[in-house]
């Protein structure tokens, strides 16, 4: 199969995923796949077609040992993609048959009352730790430590805990908790207050899977159309101020020509770079460094244990494994090679094609749930789903992102623990396969006023 052949083959079937996404979205007002195939399209299909064009140039590390990133490497990479692609949205389809639509989202009064104080505390108290945690990274950095080795990552990753602070204050809003003016002024800061402290060129992924939350949040029970059209403007936000992030990562003077750098970054894809990091990792495996063979995910048992107790701990990246970047390295260099070139790490394409299967199934078994739970509850899972789904998607460091994970979301894996009698019941019945439209009732909401 030649170049341009190729090219077509595998981004008319990434395409047509986004069409079948957009189709599900419709019927059963499931935005999970849609946002993973968007993320997907983007990252693979349009990163090449940038590439083919001249638009971009190919990330290039040939300084460090590795061959300059090929365009007919692209294409192999770019097939593995589509392959890792169809077989996750394929077995999610096949095993999320329950339709997720909410007419208008209940809650408890006793569970408002309980949580609106608690999540402005929550605020404060985050935010002012996240600055100070941030300013000791910084005065270590500065006295020449190395963040991969020398630095706690519990500092370095603490900010990402306001990320749940976010949600949980989009979520009160949503479900009617803050229930006077004074109340949604105080909001209305924080969540201000929260874009500032987690809007960083080097966090952009966690901070565009939070906007993400919080559209979803906002548009759960809209009618289709108000809910797309305040899908699509969430989504256009998102990635208007991704695009922002990245250029402030990499320009000097950063008022300089924002908004025309802001616009050429995201149009050439200039940060979608994981089909470069794809073909680099394609390198290393197995030619420099043995398939891990399912060691990557049992790594991320092994992650929280500081290294300072245990200072043997295996590192994470193929180029800290290479020894190619240590603690006396002047720089931290990592290209993510997306979540199939992690899966590729695992087994080669056997190992990318049964762990999209299994990822694919997880998911789906997730998002089932939490549509036949109480309306709140199951919101709130598939705002968390998808804020993970995008850095999860971006592959790399598996065992270091769910420890993102676990740093950004514990606030909401603890409300959901602590009321999981109230809202992980199950109340509703799964609605049939062949269901279209579905309705739900739900009792009618109680004022908390």
């Amino acid at each position: 199969m030649d170049l341009q052949t190729g090219f077509y083959t595998c981004t008319c079937i990434q395409i047509a995923w986004i069409v079948v996404s957009a189709i599900w979205f419709w019927r059963r007002s499931d935005e999970f796949p849609l946002i993973l195939s968007l993320f997907l399209f983007y990252v693979f299909a349009f990163r090449f077609w940038a590439l083919l064009q001249g638009w971009a140039a190919p990330v290039n590390i040939s300084p460090l040992g590795f061959a300059p990133v090929a365009i007919e490497n692209c294409l192999e990479s770019h097939a593995l993609g589509a392959v890792g692609h169809t077989t996750l949205l394929g077995v999610y389809i096949l095993a999320q048959n329950t339709a997720t639509w909410v007419p208008r989202v209940i809650a408890l009064p006793r569970f408002l009352h309980w949580l609106r104080p608690r999540t402005f505390v929550l605020v404060v108290g985050c935010a002012g730790l996240a600055t100070l945690t941030r300013r000791a990274v910084g005065a270590q950095i500065d006295a020449g430590k190395s963040m991969s080795f020398e630095i706690s990552s519990y500092l370095s990753l603490f900010p990402m805990v306001l990320i749940s602070a976010g949600i949980l204050l989009v979520l009160l809003w949503k479900a009617g908790g803050l229930n006077s003016l004074g109340n949604k002024i105080i909001a209305v800061t924080m969540l201000g207050a929260i874009a500032y402290l987690t809007f960083d060129s080097s966090s952009r992924f966690q901070f565009l899977g939070w906007i993400l939350a919080a559209t979803i949040i906002l548009a759960a029970g809209l009618p289709f159309r108000r809910k797309a059209l305040f899908a699509f403007l969430g989504l256009t936000i998102a990635a208007a101020l991704f695009a922002v992030a990245g250029t402030l990562r990499g320009a000097d003077d950063p008022d300089v020509a924002l908004q025309e750098e802001s616009v050429n970054r995201f149009a050439f894809a200039a940060d979608a770079n994981m089909l470069d990091g794809f073909v680099l990792l394609r390198q290393v495996y197995p030619e420099m460094l043995p398939y891990s063979y399912g060691g990557e995910h049992l790594e991320i048992l092994t992650r929280p244990i500081p290294r300072a107790w245990w200072p043997g701990k295996p590192v994470g990246g193929y180029l800290n494994k290479l020894g190619i970047i240590d603690a006396n390295s002047a720089v931290t260099l990592g290209i993510s090679p997306s979540l199939f070139g992690s899966f590729y790490q695992e087994g080669g394409i056997i190992g990318m094609v049964l762990l999209s299967a299994l990822y694919g199934f997880g998911f789906a078994r997730l998002i089932r749930f939490s549509a036949v739970i109480h309306p709140i509850g199951g919101l709130l899972i598939r705002a968390i789903s998808c804020a993970a789904v995008v850095p999860l998607l971006r592959g790399g460091d598996l065992p270091g992102i769910y420890a993102w994970f676990g740093m950004a979301f514990w606030p909401c894996f603890l409300v959901l623990y602590l009321w999981r009698k109230e809202l992980l019941t199950k109340v509703l019945p799964a609605a049939p396969t062949n269901s279209f439209p579905v309705t739900q009732s739900f009792a009618p909401v109680v004022s908390t006023r």
